[in-house]
Parts: structure tokens; sequence; C-alpha cells
């Protein structure tokens, strides 16, 4: 009787070192570094290629682009905003191609609930359609949305701008939680939102 609970518990040390092994090994953020945003003890995982860059050399490689290219001049306007919060904030972008970004930073959204939420996503919705007017792009709103999961309350708005024939799809969220709140702007050519990498992190 002794030798078989003796090998019981050795069998289930074994399982528990196996189980623990294999969960750390699919962990998404432990095999991530260089494109993994850390902010005011957030992570969140970005695709491979981009970095953390600071504002002024961002601006460096904007003006490396067309100087009649729309969506340089959107994205100074999107940076100016970001700067004029007043508030922390952090830009990683692709390093292929500068126009693939991502704008994280702070913000006081604490108490969200859906009346709330909606009336943020209306508001930011019609801010963005008077911008596209001055910015004479054509806009189209992708969709926004509201939802929760047990640590975090979370609106996004997606939409499309386009001017000729370029497309720049956009989403901004707002994550809401018990230790404070974010705002993240991601903007690329690519239809990428960071949907996945924003869940897990309101769920941590």
């Amino acid at each position: 009787m002794k030798k078989f609970l003796l090998l019981l518990t050795v069998i289930l040390v074994t399982g528990c070192e196996f189980l623990s092994n294999g969960l750390a090994s699919k962990s998404s953020y432990s095999t991530f570094s260089k494109n993994t945003i850390e902010f005011k003890q957030n992570t969140i995982m970005l695709t491979s290629g981009y970095s953390k860059i600071a504002p002024e050399e961002f601006k460096s490689k904007l003006d490396s682009l067309d100087d009649q290219s729309k969506f340089k001049k959107i994205a100074l306007h999107e940076l100016k905003k970001i700067e004029d919060k007043k508030v922390d904030f952090e830009i990683f972008a692709d390093e292929q191609n500068i126009e693939n970004y991502v704008f994280i930073y702070a913000c006081d959204f604490y108490q969200l609930n859906e009346q709330r939420a909606a009336r943020i996503v209306s508001s930011m919705n019609n801010q963005l359609k008077d911008e596209s007017n001055i910015q004479e792009v054509k806009y189209k709103r992708i969709h926004g949305r509201f939802f929760f999961t047990p640590t975090s309350k979370v609106v996004k708005l997606k939409y499309l701008k386009a001017y000729k024939t370029k497309r720049k799809f956009q989403t901004e969220y707002i994550v809401a939680s018990k230790s404070g709140g974010i705002g993240l702007l991601i903007s690329n050519l690519e239809n990428i939102d960071f949907e996945s990498s924003i869940k897990r992190l309101a769920v941590k």
C-alpha cells in the first residue's frame, strides 16, 4: 500500500510539472519581448516588426514620406491630439512601414457602463467624422462596441479612412479597470486591430 501511494505521488508531481511547463510554453507574452508593449504594468502583444519609438523619431520618419501624403498629415494630427492630452504615452511602430503604429496613453475612464460607453462611442464617432471632412478623406465606420470582462470594461471604435486608392484602418480602445484606464489608438494599412491582445489584457 505504501509503495502504491508513493508511486501515485510521483505520478501526480510529474504530471503537475508537465502541465505547468506546457502552460508556460503556451504563454503568449513569454515568447515576445521586442514587439510587446509594457505600459503602466500592462502588457500587450503586437505582431512582429513593431518596436517602441520616440515621438521625435516618429515625426522624422513621417517626414520621409511624400510631402503630399494625406496619411502623413493624419498621423501628425493624431500625435498632436495625444500630446495635447498632457498624459503619459508611448508609440510603437512597424519598422518596415511607419504608417503602421500604435499610440498607448493613460486616461481616466474608470466607471463605464453600457449607457456611458454608448455616449463615448457616439462622441468619438462624431469627432472622427468632423476630422474626416477637414482632412478631405472618405470615412466609413466599421463598428463600435462595448464589452466587458471580469476585470475590465472596454470601448472599441473601428473605422476606415480612404483617400483616392489608398486605405487606412484605425481602431481606438478605452480599457477601464480598477487600476486605472488606458487608451490605445491603432492605425495601419493592413486591417489589424490587435483585439485578441486587448481582450487578453482586459482579463489579466
